[in-house]
């Protein structure tokens, strides 16, 4: 019994990278505690794009079932997080297009307002950048929600990963297949258009200083 409560502690103190090499070898127990890490923010990145909560469910049931069977796809020097978000990513947008309830003209405008090219300015460090505590504030919870709602799914997607899951730029830009300096783009434009939104009428209970 001791021997087994010792080899459930190690397996849980494991790396996502350890933990996912063992379920290559068949460990379900390995693959179980990756799951059970990962559900929340999986789940919190599959409604940036599918807003229906049953609907993200069942993104979410698919994605780590697609993870788990392609298992052994995984490559050991690579992310497992940043690997399971691009399985997610994909997945919601197959979901998406089957469905027909979404344009992908909306998917692709956050290319097409940077014109498809990288500004200077836009691979500039933010001067101003957004303050992960404004995340968490509980006072402004509802307004936050409100303004990333209105931004587009890869924008709120891109502020999520970054200030939530503590993903670097490069990480997040594997995720969506793009340059780094497109992903640092697309995070200056959706500061700016959340600090926009955040001090506009409709937000004056928000009190917000960059």
């Amino acid at each position: 019994m001791k021997d087994n409560k010792l080899t459930e502690l190690s397996i849980t103190d494991s790396s996502d990278e350890e933990l996912a090499i063992q379920a290559q070898d068949g460990d379900d127990t390995a693959f179980n505690i990756l799951s059970a890490r990962h559900i929340k923010h999986i789940f919190n990145f599959v409604r940036q794009y599918i807003p229906k909560k049953e609907d993200a469910e069942d993104v979410v049931q698919n994605t780590f079932f697609k993870a788990w069977k392609h298992i052994k796809s995984f490559k050991k020097d690579k992310k497992f997080k940043g690997w399971l978000f691009a399985i997610a990513r994909n997945t919601a947008l197959d979901h998406i297009k089957k469905r027909r309830s979404f344009s992908f003209s909306e998917m692709n405008s956050t290319d097409e307002e940077s014109g498809g090219d990288i500004s200077f300015a836009d691979t500039l460090t933010d001067p101003e950048p957004l303050p992960a505590e404004v995340f968490e504030r509980k006072e402004i919870a509802k307004e936050l929600t409100g303004v990333l709602d209105q931004l587009s799914p890869d924008y709120r997607a891109t502020l999520i990963m970054h200030y939530n899951d503590e993903m670097t730029f490069e990480e997040i830009a594997v995720i969506f297949k793009k340059p780094m300096n497109t992903v640092k783009s697309w995070h200056r434009r959706a500061l700016k258009k959340v600090r926009d939104l955040l001090r506009t009428d409709n937000h004056k209970s928000v009190v917000y200083k960059p």
